[in-house]
C-alpha cells in the first residue's frame, strides 16, 4: 500500500512539475548600459583571470565596456519584480535571461519596460541542435605520405592530414595552451582509459553544468566525450589526438532531453566564463538551425554573421583574444543546406568535412553567407572521423572534424605563442591546399600545420619578439604593486621618451628622459595607478617600443 502511495504521489508530483515548467515563458531583457557598476576596467582582476588579463596584454587587446559585468543594481530590480526570475545574465550582450509565468507576462513585461535602464525585452526561442550523422563502422584508407614518431593508431589519417603529427614530432602537443569545449556533455569520460594522462597530470583545469549549475559534466550526452577524444585522447597505438598535452575546460551548454533551457544563451554564458578563465581556443561542436515547432526558423537573410546571438557573441569571443571554432553543420545533403548559428560568425575558423582521402564530404554544410562570405573557412576530417566513447570507432560529421582541427590549431599556436589568434587564422588559411581557390564546399580546403608555422607572417611575428633592441629593454617588476625599474642597455639614443597609458587609451605619464645609453629608469608614480593593465612606450632615435605592465 505504502509502495502505491508513493507511486500515485510520485505521478501527481511529475504532473504538477511538469505543468509548472510549462507554464514558464522566458525573455531576454536588454539593458541600455552599464552605469552605476561597482566594477572598473582598472581593477580587471576582479572579474578575469590572471590568464583572460594576459591573453589581452599578449595581443595589445583593450579592455572595454563589454569586459564588465552587467550592472548588479539593474538585475536585483529586474529579478525583484513579482512573477519574474532571472536566470542568467550576459555581459557581452548586456542582458538577462528571465522566466515568467505564463498568466503574468504582460504585467510582468509592462513593469520591466518602465525602468530607464532597460532597452527591449524579446522572448527567448529555444533552437533545434544539429547532431553528426550516425556513426558507421567502416575502415576508411588512413593511408599517407607523412610518417609520424607516435603511434597514432586509427587516428592516424586524421592527424596527418592537417600535419598536427609534424608539430606533434617537433615537441608540440599543446603543452601551456588551455581549450575550452563546449558541448552537450561528456559522459564517462572520468571512467575512459584514454584519458588517463588527462587526469593524472592535472590538465583537466574544471567543468561546469552551465544548463544545471552545477559542475557535474559526466552524466550527460556521448557527443561532447566523442569530440573531446579527437583532441585529448592518449592510447598510442588505439588514439593520439591533436592536442595530447594541452589543458581543458569541459562546458556543457546543451541540454538535448528537454525543451526547457535556451541553449543559445547557455552557450554565451560558457563562451563568457571560458574568456574569464583564461581559455585560449573555443571550439564548439554544436550548430543551431531551427526553432521549436518550426516557427520562426532562421531566414537566409539572417545568416550574416551579426543577427543570431549566438553570432555575435561568437565574434566578440575572437576579439577577446580567443582562437574560436565551430562546426559548420551536417545540412549539406538537404534543402537547406547553409551553414547554422554560429559558424556563420566573422573573425571564427568555420570547419566542414571532408573524407579520408581529402575529398568533400556530402552532409557538411556550406555557403555562402547571406552577406557573401565564404563559409566554411577550413576542413578537416569528419567523415568519417575515429572518435572513442566507451570503445572506439568511426562517426560521421563536421562535429568531429571541428575538435579535430582545434587540436592542431592550438599546437600551431604554441609553436609562435607571440601571434594573434587572427594572425593564426591568417596563416592556417594562407597555407590550406586551396587557397588559390577557396569556395563554400571546403573554404580554404585543408589546412597543414608545419606550413601554417612556416608562415612569413608567424616568422615576422617570432623574429620581432627576439630582436635585439627589444632584449636590450627589460621593465620589472612585472606584475607590479610598487615601483616599476626600466633597464636599458645601449640603446642607439641618449634621449628616451617614455609614456604610459592606460586601456582606455588616457595617457597617464609623458616623459622625455636624458641621460645615458644605459642605466635603469624608476618610475614611482605607478604605485599610486589602479590594478589593471597599462602600456609602457619607449622611443627614441631609431627605436619605437611599446611593453606591458600589469598593476595587482
Amino acid at each position: 500500500m505504502t509502495k502505491k502511495i508513493l507511486f500515485a504521489l510520485t505521478i501527481i508530483f511529475s504532473l504538477v512539475l511538469s505543468e509548472n515548467v510549462s507554464a514558464q515563458k522566458k525573455f531576454w531583457i536588454k539593458f541600455k548600459n552599464k552605469n552605476g557598476t561597482p566594477y572598473s576596467l582598472g581593477a580587471a582582476s576582479a572579474f578575469l583571470s590572471a590568464k583572460s588579463i594576459q591573453r589581452r596584454i599578449d595581443q595589445n587587446i583593450m579592455l572595454d565596456n563589454t569586459d564588465l559585468p552587467v550592472t548588479p543594481s539593474y538585475v536585483t530590480q529586474v529579478d525583484g519584480v513579482t512573477n519574474v526570475m532571472v536566470l542568467y545574465r550576459s555581459k557581452w550582450l548586456n542582458g538577462v535571461v528571465v522566466s515568467i509565468g505564463n498568466s503574468f507576462t504582460a504585467t510582468a513585461l509592462a513593469t520591466i519596460n518602465s525602468f530607464t535602464f532597460v532597452q527591449s525585452t524579446s522572448p527567448v526561442n529555444r533552437y533545434k541542435i544539429s547532431f553528426p550523422l550516425a556513426e558507421t563502422e567502416i575502415n576508411p584508407d588512413n593511408s599517407s605520405n607523412k610518417t609520424a614518431a607516435f603511434n597514432y593508431g586509427m587516428a592516424a589519417g586524421q592527424a596527418t592530414m592537417v600535419g598536427a603529427d609534424c608539430l606533434h614530432n617537433m615537441g608540440f602537443r599543446g603543452q601551456g595552451m588551455t581549450i575550452a569545449v563546449l558541448d552537450a556533455g561528456f559522459k564517462d569520460v572520468h571512467l575512459d582509459n584514454i584519458y588517463d594522462s588527462l587526469f593524472m597530470q592535472n590538465r583537466l583545469l574544471g567543468t561546469r553544468d552551465i544548463v544545471t549549475g552545477d559542475t557535474m559534466v559526466f552524466e550527460d550526452h556521448t557527443h561532447g566525450a566523442q569530440c573531446l577524444s579527437t583532441m585529448a585522447g592518449l592510447d598510442p597505438g588505439n588514439i593520439i589526438g591533436t592536442a595530447p598535452k594541452a589543458m581543458y575546460w569541459l562546458l556543457r551548454t546543451e541540454d538535448v532531453s528537454s525543451e526547457t533551457i535556451s541553449e543559445e544563451y547557455n552557450w554565451i554564458r560558457g563562451a563568457e566564463f571560458a574568456d574569464s578563465v583564461g581559455a585560449d581556443v573555443l571550439t564548439t561542436s554544436l550548430g543551431y538551425t531551427e526553432f521549436d515547432g518550426g516557427l520562426n526558423d532562421h531566414t537566409y537573410a539572417q545568416l550574416d554573421g551579426k543577427t543570431a546571438p549566438m553570432s555575435i557573441a561568437s565574434t566578440m569571443a575572437a576579439r577577446k583574444g580567443m582562437l574560436v571554432l565551430n562546426a559548420a553543420g551536417n545540412e549539406g545533403g538537404g534543402p537547406w543546406y547553409y551553414v547554422g548559428v554560429p559558424a556563420d560568425a566573422d573573425s571564427i575558423i568555420s570547419v566542414g568535412s571532408v573524407g579520408s582521402t581529402g575529398s568533400y564530404s556530402g552532409f557538411s554544410s556550406h555557403g555562402p553567407t547571406s552577406d557573401g562570405r565564404i563559409k566554411p573557412d577550413l576542413v578537416a576530417q569528419g567523415g568519417p572521423a575515429y572518435v572513442c566513447y566507451s570503445g572506439c570507432g568511426f562517426g560521421n560529421g563536421t562535429s568531429f572534424a571541428t575538435p579535430v582541427l582545434a587540436g592542431a590549431a592550438t599546437c600551431l599556436w604554441q609553436s609562435r605563442k607571440a601571434a594573434t589568434n587572427m594572425q593564426i587564422i591568417q596563416a592556417l588559411k594562407a597555407t590550406a591546399d586551396s587557397a588559390s581557390a577557396p569556395n563554400n564546399r571546403i573554404g580554404w580546403g585543408i589546412p597543414d600545420m608545419c606550413a601554417a608555422k612556416s608562415y612569413s607572417t608567424l616568422i615576422t611575428v617570432s623574429v620581432n619578439e627576439q630582436s635585439p633592441i627589444d632584449h636590450n629593454i627589460r621593465i620589472y617588476p612585472n606584475p607590479f604593486s610598487g615601483e616599476v625599474n626600466i633597464w636599458i642597455n645601449d640603446l642607439p639614443s641618449e634621449n628616451i621618451h617614455v609614456a604610459i597609458t592606460n586601456v582606455l587609451g588616457q595617457t597617464l605619464y609623458d616623459q622625455t628622459l636624458t641621460g645615458p645609453g644605459g642605466g635603469v629608469i624608476h618610475l614611482n608614480e605607478v604605485a599610486e595607478y589602479k590594478q589593471g593593465m597599462y602600456f609602457v612606450n619607449l622611443s627614441g632615435a631609431g627605436f619605437n617600443i611599446t611593453k606591458k605592465i600589469l598593476k595587482q
